[in-house]
């Protein structure tokens, strides 16, 4: 029997390393399995782990809208109440009712449908619904577009937006599931102006 000391296992290669070790484990021979163990928690040790790769201008765009987003949501959660509880309570009886989270589960503004199909760039948004009526804040950017072509969304029914217009008005590349026909909707080049006019349209959806 081959007497395996520390540095004839050194010496393997790691394939090798690893076939010792399950011939080892497979015949009880521990202290030869124990030392094995211990040279491949070495040497993935002394590997270099993989540099992430940094984020391209447009994603940390996107991360940081999301943050600012996801603080304005903050903001009016502290001010009305917008939790799925009361959500429920004050829309039963509304067939296929189903609460929207403010907020992903990470704390960020969520991804738009438009953005998951690749339709758009850019869509992160946070929303909120009672009843029939949905309240959202978005952050929206076509595609191919730069950063700075971005625009803000709020949607909400007609009678919670002053001015509001047809959702297809504010999004023409959309299509017609996407363009939410029964709402109405409002363009901000600046945050704190749609963040204002998504106030206005929770404090008449919450009343």
């Amino acid at each position: 029997m081959v007497d395996w000391t520390d540095d004839r296992i050194t010496a393997l290669s790691d394939q090798d390393l690893k076939n010792l070790l399950v011939n080892a484990e497979r015949r009880s021979v521990a202290d030869v399995a124990d030392k094995c163990k211990a040279e491949l928690e070495k040497r993935n040790a002394a590997k270099p782990r993989k540099a992430s790769k940094p984020r391209s201008e447009l994603k940390e765009f996107e991360h940081s809208v999301s943050e600012q987003l996801a603080e304005v949501g903050k903001e009016m959660a502290a001010k009305y109440d917008l939790s799925e509880e009361t959500a429920k309570a004050k829309s039963e009886g509304v067939k296929g009712f189903k609460a929207h989270r403010l907020l992903d589960s990470k704390g960020y503004a969520k991804l738009g449908g438009m953005q998951r199909d690749g339709s758009v760039a850019i869509e992160r948004y946070i929303s909120y619904r009672r009843g029939e009526s949905t309240a959202y804040l978005g952050v929206f950017l076509l595609k191919d577009a730069p950063a700075e072509d971005h625009e803000f969304h709020v949607i909400a029914p007609q009678a919670f937006l002053d001015g509001g217009k047809p959702v297809a008005e504010i999004r023409p590349t959309a299509t017609d599931k996407q363009k939410q026909p029964a709402d109405s909707g409002l363009s901000f080049k600046d945050l704190p102006s749609a963040a204002e006019a998504f106030d206005k349209a929770l404090a008449k959806l919450t009343a």
